[in-house]
């Protein structure tokens, strides 16, 4: 029985106070190691959580004036300088910063202005090309245009199309073929028809381009027209003066008439001649030869008949000279020159025109002052390196001449 006697010992009342006292010293010690824990884990731990937290607490005492205690009597020191090392380089960035909105209006509407300036610049610049190249502003030269995705603001003055054929099918606002445009160089060239004729049309913008050519042994031999193109490093060329022609077998080389070039006479007038010429203005003067100081002339020739003057046509039907190829020139008011070509003599093709057909051809296109000029089986026009018309004369290739009216390259 002893040992039943020492188990109901250790079971008495006396004992149990111990075992509480023990079990509450054991909960106190963990209790303080639990905050002993969340106190370093609060205070010294990188976790992004806890960091932001910690730098919350921080700042939220630290922003009064009483209870800054609440993080000094708990937190070190380099933990709060941290913190607040962090609030001051944001106050140091908040010192330059000022509003700017009435700049960033300016600047925006500074910026809507100048897109809208560039805008109008663009469309003014597109209808100036349209103003000035009038004769190409159609429907189907404008869908060519969209077809080809040709940027109508950039592009239009270095726009070149070459159609010789007419496959294309542009056509002016005149309802005429259009065979090139080429405004490098100011050039639109056409293809016109009557109702017995074919001819070519060239309209150049700037008057400045179109130039005279004397034959290389001019008083002995004329040259032919692709002669005139090659030696003048030319874009397009055509006859020009009349020259003796005994029987139809002359050699170009004996002009008729006056031949001036930049203001130096190359032949003697012929008073029943008219003569015509640009002077050193890029305007087309039509006169009588007495009335002609050759030294205001950057070129000038004698021919007949007179077409237009002023505006008013001064031809009717024939002018008794029947129908025949054509050679004619004139200006308009705004300065662009025209060289018409009329082929003729071939039937099946092209018989040719009168003088008033001639006159009216030119008309249509506006033109102020015209001439006529040398025609017959001299009449011929070439372009960039070959006859685009068809001389009636028996060789073929055209006559030889004695001078050219020539449409230099701009530079």
């Amino acid at each position: 029985m002893p040992d039943n006697a020492n188990i109901e010992k250790t079971q008495t009342p006396e004992n149990k106070p111990k075992k509480m006292f023990g079990k509450l010293r054991i909960a106190i010690c963990l209790l303080i190691a639990i905050i002993a824990g969340s106190y370093l884990v609060f205070v010294f731990a990188p976790i992004p959580f806890v960091r932001k937290w910690r730098n919350i607490y921080i700042e939220t005492a630290m922003s009064t004036n009483s209870h800054q205690w609440l993080a000094t009597a708990f937190i070190p020191g380099f933990i709060i300088d941290e913190v607040m090392d962090a609030i001051e380089e944001q106050q140091a960035n908040q010192a330059a910063l000022e509003s700017t909105w009435e700049e960033e209006q300016k600047e925006e509407e500074a910026k809507a202005k100048a897109e809208a300036e560039a805008a109008e610049e663009e469309q003014e610049k597109v209808k100036d090309f349209f103003e000035t190249y009038w004769e190409i502003n159609s429907d189907n030269v404008q869908n060519y245009l969209t077809e080809n995705s040709i940027d109508t603001s950039d592009e239009l003055y270095a726009l070149t199309v070459e159609d010789l054929n007419g496959e294309l099918g542009l056509t002016t606002t005149e309802g005429d073929t259009i065979l090139a445009i080429n405004v490098p160089n100011s050039l639109v060239l056409l293809q016109v028809n009557g109702a017995d004729y074919v001819g070519k049309l060239a309209i150049v913008k700037d008057p400045s381009l179109i130039c005279m050519g004397k034959a290389t042994n001019l008083g002995s031999r004329g040259d032919i027209i692709d002669t005139f193109g090659e030696n003048y490093d030319a874009l397009l060329a055509i006859n020009a003066s009349g020259f003796k022609d005994a029987d139809g077998h002359g050699s170009g080389g004996q002009i008729k008439g006056s031949l001036v070039i930049d203001g130096v006479e190359y032949a003697s007038s012929r008073s029943s001649y008219k003569f015509f010429g640009m002077k050193y203005d890029n305007l087309f003067y039509i006169s009588n030869p007495e009335n002609v100081d050759v030294t205001e002339y950057r070129w000038g020739m004698q021919f007949f008949p007179a077409l237009i003057v002023d505006g008013e046509c001064v031809v009717s039907g024939t002018y008794g000279l029947g129908i025949q190829p054509r050679t004619a020139v004139g200006q308009t008011k705004d300065g662009s020159f025209l060289m018409l070509i009329v082929d003729g003599r071939q039937v099946g093709y092209s018989l040719g025109c009168t003088m008033e057909e001639c006159a009216n051809q030119l008309i249509k296109y506006g033109v102020y002052q015209a001439a006529n000029f040398d025609g017959g089986s001299s009449s011929i026009m070439w372009y960039n390196g070959e006859q685009i018309t068809k001389s009636s004369s028996p060789s073929g290739f055209g006559r030889y001449l004695p001078n050219a009216l020539y449409l230099k390259k701009a530079d």
